[in-house]
């Protein structure tokens, strides 16, 4: 896997300079040189603000400028997107989250179901509407929180679906001694609102 830059590289450098670069040192698969897709970025805070990651012809690019047209937008705080990658904050979701911005990761072979996936399964998510949250509550330094917009579109303001998991339970997940699986059948993971949703982002990346 790269390493990251320093923790004090700012966002703009890090996803339009240090980024791209990255993932052309590390390769895409096979199965994502014929794909183009577009994925937005809100990073929200101070050094924050809108990007667009475009895959095409086995090329990322990413840029400044509107996500409305992507098929799928993370909007994370700064503080939390730089607590995931630098610190390692939010246990499993953490890294899941993260995946994007760390080349030839496990984690970005996945989607944001948690799924092996075919970087085409992207473009599927452009048939669903709605905002997924994600909440790693009670950790050392407060809650950590990751949103998934699905489909193109405006930001809503409020998600329709909101996954709620301890801190110890998803650095458990993390480590491998609890499965995802029996936590949500023992209720330490709590999804309030469309639960629908979720299934749908499920079976699309798969």
């Amino acid at each position: 896997m790269t390493a990251l830059p320093p923790a004090t590289t700012s966002a703009k450098e890090f996803l339009e300079n240090w980024l791209p670069k990255a993932i052309a040192a590390a390769g895409l698969p096979e199965n994502a040189k014929t794909v183009e897709v577009k994925l937005g970025i809100r990073l929200e805070g101070d050094g924050g603000g809108d990007w667009i990651f475009h895959l095409r012809e086995g090329a990322v690019t990413v840029n400044p400028g509107p996500t409305e047209e992507a098929a799928f937008t993370l909007i994370q705080s700064v503080v939390d997107w730089r607590g995931a990658l630098w610190e390692g904050r939010g246990g499993a979701f953490g890294k899941q989250a993260s995946g994007l911005f760390r080349p030839n990761s496990p984690e970005q072979q996945t989607g944001p179901a948690g799924r092996p996936m075919d970087p085409a399964a992207l473009g599927r998510l452009q048939a669903l509407r709605g905002m997924i949250r994600m909440v790693v509550a009670g950790g050392s330094t407060g809650d950590w929180k990751v949103n998934f917009k699905l489909g193109p579109g405006p930001i809503p303001a409020e998600p329709s679906t909101t996954v709620t998991i301890s801190a110890e339970d998803a650095s458990a997940m993390e480590r491998g001694e609890l499965d995802p699986m029996q936590a949500f059948m023992a209720g330490r993971i709590q999804i309030a609102g469309d639960m629908a949703l979720m299934m749908q982002m499920q079976a699309a990346t798969m």
